[in-house]
């Protein structure tokens, strides 16, 4: 069946202002946008019988739509650039409507409502889809985060699909009554697995922060919690820097100083790097302020009003021991940003440096107290390695554990001793997982795709900071997650979807 859009595209010419003229006859006909097409179609049914089998003549007589090749009509095709401005750009709705916007845009012009209209059924499709796609064994990885007097508590889902870890948006909402409570965020991820039909017996682990709450969050809910590496990263780091606070702290109130508006003026003249303070939080800010420091320092001695906070001679040769030390950190901090970083090679990271600074073993060792799961996560890092598990560990992951046919099973029985040799990084079959057989279950992909970290939630809330400007601090919550679910999700639609929505919305 034909579509009432793709008829009114061909048999009328648009003339702007809602207004079109029939190619047939040369009349003008009114249909307001976003309306729909009942006017220009009751204008062919009245005055033109036959028209449908004049449209599918011109066609060429092929039955086939040129959606089904990948082709769609350029309305469409320019709705779909507008929507994806606005996702992309971070951009107000309301701008596609702008006299000024429109005069600079190439693209046929659209009206609010018609955007957002779309864009409602693009969430839904990009909903049902991941619906199929979660299947009944998934993570999920959360993080919080206030703005204007709200917190928002975001959840992305973590499951395999064709061998490749996927992590997308499944809501991003304000919890009831402003509660931060673990039981809050229960019944907060129970409401949006619903949308997606699915339970929370279904989520096998947990990634997010290792506060308290979240511990106990994954507590309620029986499953493991992999503590967020980067923020444990981040605790060990600061906690190595304790001893040095006193010098950091002078290199901060320097740094201050040099921003007042003379101070950096007369900076200025000698450099064009401004002075950089730190942010408590954040020990990563530490090591871009020493570097600073240390990279204009000859600068600011030209500087007399600071003169008398410049670090001496003796601290400043500190700074440049603790630097080394920062410059390390900051290597690692670079590596557990990549998402390509797997558990295995957190583990190797952090037990380098537990050899090298025992001060961080009170955050990095794998059975340290802000680890909530220890066996499930050296489990996972030791499926990665194809190491042998331990019992406590085959129980942390036995919803992963796959059952091999008898055939498998046989001929992993009859493993010979140099290869058991090589598997388990030379330890012989009676000293492997305390005189066991040795033989180690097979587990699904999803099991060595655990991500370390929930840095994907963090990149998440930088974004969000550029969409609740002061100016747009009135959005409403469900608009607001509907632009984070499309952006974070762009990867699941695109001009098809567009024109599939646009089509059955039309029809």
């Amino acid at each position: 069946m034909v579509s009432n859009k793709n008829l009114s595209a061909f048999f009328y010419a648009p003339l702007g202002q809602g207004l079109f003229r029939c190619n047939i006859c040369g009349s003008t006909r009114k249909q307001a946008g976003g309306t729909g097409y009942s006017n220009l179609i009751a204008h062919l049914d009245g005055k033109h019988a036959g028209y449908d089998a004049q449209y599918t003549a011109a066609q060429g007589g092929n039955d086939s739509p040129l959606e089904s090749f990948g082709f769609v009509a350029e309305e469409s095709r320019h709705l779909f650039q507008w929507i994806q401005w606005i996702i992309m750009r971070n951009m107000p709705v309301h701008e596609v409507e702008d006299a000024f916007t429109r005069a600079m845009s190439k693209l046929r012009p659209v009206t609010v409502k018609s955007v957002q209209k779309c864009m409602e059924g693009i969430a839904i499709k990009v909903g049902q889809q991941l619906e199929k796609e979660l299947g009944e064994l998934f993570g999920l990885m959360f993080d919080g985060w206030s703005h204007a007097g709200i917190h928002y508590v975001a959840l992305f889902a973590v499951y395999e699909a064709d061998g490749k870890l996927h992590v997308p948006l499944l809501g991003l909402s304000p919890l009831a009554d402003g509660t931060q409570t673990a039981d809050a965020h229960v019944q907060l991820f129970k409401s949006t697995l619903d949308v997606y039909n699915k339970t929370l017996s279904m989520v096998a682990f947990m990634v997010g922060d290792n506060c308290n709450t979240n511990r106990s969050i994954a507590t309620k809910l029986g499953v493991p919690l992999v503590g967020c590496a980067s923020h444990r990263f981040n605790l060990a780091v600061n906690k190595f820097l304790e001893p040095h606070e006193a010098l950091l702290s002078d290199v901060n109130s320097l740094m201050v100083e040099l921003r007042h508006e003379n101070n950096l003026a007369e900076l200025s003249k000698y450099t064009e790097l401004l002075p950089v303070k730190r942010n408590v939080t954040r020990w990563s800010s530490t090591f871009t302020m020493v570097q600073r420091y240390i990279r204009i320092r000859s600068d600011i001695k030209k500087v007399e009003a600071v003169e008398e906070l410049i670090p001496t001679g003796a601290k400043h040769r500190k700074l440049l021991v603790l630097f080394d030390h920062l410059k390390k950190f900051d290597s690692v901090c670079k590596r557990l940003q990549r998402d390509e970083t797997d558990m295995a090679e957190v583990r190797l990271m952090f037990d380098a440096l537990l050899t090298e600074y025992p001060v961080m073993a009170e955050h990095l060792r794998p059975t340290a107290k802000v680890v909530h799961t220890p066996t499930f996560e050296s489990g996972v890092v030791k499926v990665i390695t194809g190491a042998i598990l331990s019992p406590a560990e085959e129980l942390a992951l036995k919803r992963f554990e796959v059952v091999q046919a008898a055939g498998k099973k046989r001929k992993k029985d009859e493993e010979d001793y140099a290869s058991v040799l090589l598997r388990t990084g030379g330890k012989p079959r009676n000293q492997v997982s305390g005189g066991r057989s040795g033989r180690s279950a097979a587990y699904k992909p999803l099991a060595k795709l655990v991500p370390p970290t929930s840095n994907t939630v963090e990149r998440l809330f930088s974004q969000c900071k550029l969409v609740l400007t002061p100016q747009r601090r009135g959005m409403h919550a469900a608009r607001f997650e509907q632009l984070a679910f499309l952006r974070v999700n762009r990867g699941m639609w695109n001009v098809s979807t567009v024109a599939s929505v646009d089509t059955e919305q039309n029809e």
